[in-house]
């Protein structure tokens, strides 16, 4: 599975939207704040990394987590 098919398989319990990579998480998809914030945990553990709470006012769409996982170094399980 593909980050990206990792990351529709996730948010297919919240939405029926279309998700591409520059779908926005509240615009196109609208998510709240609380879902975005289960959805980024949920996103860390199926894609094995780490992202620090304080970048998470920087993911806007599904690009920017597809980014940030390429970036971090694979965590141990």
């Amino acid at each position: 599975m593909t980050p990206i098919e990792a990351l529709q398989d996730i948010l297919s319990e919240y939405t029926d939207a279309v998700i591409t990579p520059s779908s926005s998480l509240v615009e196109d998809l609208g998510l709240d704040s609380f879902l975005i914030v289960y959805f980024i945990s949920q996103a860390e553990e199926r894609l094995g990394f780490q992202i620090d709470e304080s970048e998470f006012d920087s993911i806007v769409t599904i690009s920017d987590i597809l980014e940030l996982a390429s970036k971090k170094p694979e965590q141990e399980s």
